[in-house]
């Protein structure tokens, strides 16, 4: 986890650009995808709404890197944004879900007897699973599915090595054999199995810029952020511009037909709540985000 702890502070840091920033916690997201997925489906029991909840952790936890007071606490601080996630789903909904227990294998397997076979074997072992403690559950997919080591388990879960193994010694009791076929049903849905799932959070952490903003000088005046694609779009006046970080740029988006940029400011939650625009170095107003 030392190269966790070394792209949060990456992330952090004052002195890096914006770019530099989003690109050292995009690393983050790649180490961490399959873990935030799976902490998500055992809560979740659903591939959908894990996919969903770990994505929101991960913006989430753009948004509130500067409140982690060590950076090698990470693991541990983004697992408890996950379970927070998860259990904002879980909150006062029922869920829809597309969970194991309604999958059809059988329309992925040509051979009817195969399919049948997979398919009692992988809601027994989801069956199975659902009786273990919420902390097995989470133990178990970390280990067997998503073949992470105990000691990087112990670090996502803040818990010492021997309870990790105490966990996983009284699940294995009870899954045996089943874990092989449950396993290799899941590992299709994982993050990691292509690079959707980076982009979208990606994607995610520059939809933070977007809204509109209103001068507190000229209150008439608006500039709206919108996102097109990988491209952040502004427009105010009439004008419409394409913004992008310079590479030497720290908390700004600069527009690309002149010499114009924003410098975005966050509140104490980590959101953006002002954009300062500047034309050719002198100050041009603040504008606060409205929506």
């Amino acid at each position: 986890m030392n190269k966790a702890r070394a792209l949060v502070i990456k992330a952090r840091d004052a002195k890096a650009t914006l770019a530099e920033k989003h690109e050292a916690f995009c690393e983050l997201v790649r180490m961490f995808q399959d873990m935030a997925y799976a902490c998500g489906y055992a809560v979740l029991g659903d591939y959908c709404l894990a996919e969903d909840a770990a994505q929101d952790a991960f913006i989430s936890a753009w948004q509130k890197l500067g409140q982690l007071r060590q950076p090698e606490a990470f693991p541990g601080w983004f697992r408890r944004i996950v379970l927070t996630e998860c259990n904002r789903r879980l909150r006062g909904q029922e869920l829809q879900t597309t969970s194991l227990e309604g999958l059809d294998l059988r329309a992925a397997n040509p051979d009817p007897q195969a399919a049948f076979e997979q398919d009692e074997l992988t809601r027994a072992a989801f069956a199975a699973i659902k009786k273990l403690s919420l902390n097995e559950r989470i133990v178990v997919l970390l280990f067997y599915v998503n073949e992470h080591s105990q000691k990087d388990i112990s670090a996502f879960l803040n818990v010492p090595l021997t309870t990790v193994a105490k966990r996983l010694y009284s699940a294995r009791t009870r899954l045996r054999v089943m874990m092989d076929g449950f396993k290799n049903d899941l590992s299709t849905h994982l993050p990691s199995r292509d690079a959707s799932f980076a982009e979208k959070v990606k994607a995610g952490i520059y939809d933070e810029y977007t809204g509109q903003y209103r001068f507190e000088l000229r209150p008439e005046l608006l500039i709206t952020i919108t996102r097109e694609g990988d491209h952040l779009i502004s427009e105010a006046g009439g004008q419409r511009n394409e913004l992008f970080a310079r590479d030497t740029a720290r908390s700004e988006l600069l527009t690309a037909e002149f010499d114009g940029r924003g410098e975005f400011v966050r509140n104490k939650q980590g959101r953006i709540s002002h954009l300062i625009y500047y034309e050719f170095g002198n100050e041009m107003g603040i504008a606060k985000k409205i929506c």
